[in-house]
């Protein structure tokens, strides 16, 4: 297979990767149903990012240029993710405002219940039917109503889906770790007959030098052993000529 199918392979893997995002819109859900409709969306679209994720990675393994394909897989499905977090940030800031806003509403209309009673008991005092209470010094809130039940109900739905949410997280940067460092491996694994062909070459380089440095040695001293020769040659020619 030429080099420009495999090129055309691992541009197809991120291709796929990228071409399935969902146009879910940015702007933040105007009510609670809308809110929990997109926090349950981010969790479908972060399943199926990380499937297409898989599905691309595979694709990549088949193509000659693995590492950068892997990396602008890795690079495309982080930049989903992100986007995919976006709408769940929204989604969440919708929820925080609508608890916001019906806590007050119950706060107000406990107050006006508050207000009306104690209205309708000076007016019965006023007019002799009922004899005056002392008021309390600070009258509790009723336990629960209706709306205090629901806005625990949806404080606990949004704490699931950020818990939710925070494991998907995990689980994809421990991924990524894991893919970076087996990205990695067969990195060295590869360069690993360029290291060892190295290695060898320095190796027998050394061995040379050391043989030469051996023979350089072993002639200086063939010849100092000969000019040690010499010189005694010569003192015994001298001594005789003189004794002569």
């Amino acid at each position: 297979m030429s080099w420009l199918s495999d090129a055309g392979r691992a541009l197809g893997a991120v291709a796929l990767l990228a071409s399935c995002l969902g146009a879910a819109a940015q702007q933040s859900p105007a009510s609670r149903a809308e809110a929990n409709a997109v926090l349950a969306e981010a969790q479908r679209e972060a399943e199926q990012i990380e499937r297409r994720y898989q599905q691309a990675k595979s694709e990549c393994e088949r193509s000659f240029f693995v590492n950068p394909c892997l990396e602008d897989a890795r690079r495309e499905r982080d930049r989903q993710l992100r986007a995919t977090r976006e709408q769940e940030l929204g989604a969440r800031e919708t929820l925080r405002r609508l608890d916001a806003e019906e806590r007050e509403k119950a706060q107000a209309d406990r107050a006006a219940a508050k207000a009306a009673e104690e209205a309708s008991r000076d007016g019965r005092v006023r007019a002799g039917k009922e004899p005056a209470k002392p008021r309390p010094a600070s009258a509790k809130p009723p336990a629960t109503d209706a709306q205090a039940r629901e806005a625990d109900a949806a404080r606990k739905d949004e704490e699931a889906a950020q818990r939710r949410a925070e494991e998907q997280r995990r689980a994809a940067e421990r991924a990524a770790e894991q893919e970076s460092r087996a990205a990695k491996s067969a990195e060295k694994a590869a360069q690993a007959p360029a290291n060892e062909a190295q290695f060898e070459e320095r190796q027998r380089a050394a061995q040379a030098r050391a043989e030469e440095k051996a023979r350089i040695a072993e002639e200086n001293r063939k010849r100092r052993e000969r000019r040690a020769k010499e010189r005694s040659a010569e003192g015994k020619d001298s001594g005789s000529t003189e004794g002569k």
